[in-house]
């Protein structure tokens, strides 16, 4: 029980940790952008060199792959994950649907707030603003939990690291789509990976919280 205990504190611990620096390292960099700080410009030079790169193949690619953190593809994972936890494992649900949410709260109010344009010459017209990315927080939120829900069933080491490094490979291409596409700049991409992790962070706590509620319950019987 000790050890259950300080494995426990040492994961809300860092989780708290965790949340603060992102925290931090996002206001740091909402307010940089707000105020037309350097960012601005390495953000203009590299949308640049994008759109350099673009190839008719790498459009029709990375069209496709910017697909992965719409809300599209989110509808029917969750009423896929809706049927599915509620067969075995609904204590995932909740915390599921609080990470979406707060992660796409977070964006939308951030969009309104920064006011921020899109670059210029982008492949595809989005009607919102570009600051945080909506694409590169989604990613975060619904992959990084989908790979926590997972990784939490597997016992074989090498099948959770598979698992990880999969969720972290998509979560990469899925903001240098946006990137490549020219729907948004470097700091958007990187400023919607710190909310969509700010809300993962807090939803898998939630969950872990509730798994130590519901242990000491049946402790007690």
């Amino acid at each position: 029980m000790k050890q259950f205990f300080n494995s426990k504190t040492i994961f809300f611990s860092s989780a708290i940790i965790l949340w603060l620096a992102a925290a931090a390292i996002l206001s740091d960099l909402t307010e940089d952008v707000i105020n037309a700080d350097p960012i601005v410009n390495f953000d203009k030079y590299w949308a640049g060199i994008f759109f350099n790169w673009r190839s008719a193949f790498g459009v029709d690619f990375f069209s496709v792959v910017t697909l992965l953190g719409t809300w599209q593809l989110i509808v029917p994972v969750l009423i896929a994950v809706l049927f599915f936890v509620f067969k075995k494992y609904q204590a995932f649900f909740w915390p599921f649907v609080f990470t979406l949410a707060s992660a796409e709260s977070v964006t939308f109010i951030g969009k309104i707030l920064v006011h921020r344009y899109r670059p210029d010459g982008a492949v595809m017209v989005e009607s919102d603003f570009s600051f945080p990315s909506g694409h590169a927080t989604i990613a975060v939120a619904l992959y990084g939990y989908l790979a926590y829900l997972i990784i939490k069933q597997l016992k074989i080491k090498t099948a959770r690291i598979a698992v990880l490094s999969g969720s972290l490979f998509l979560i990469l291409i899925i903001g240098f789509s946006r990137l490549y596409l020219g729907v948004h700049y470097i700091s958007d991409v990187i400023a919607g990976y710190l909310v969509g992790l700010l809300a993962l962070i807090l939803g898998i706590s939630f969950r872990e919280w509730h798994t130590i509620k519901s242990n000491r319950k049946l402790s007690l019987k």
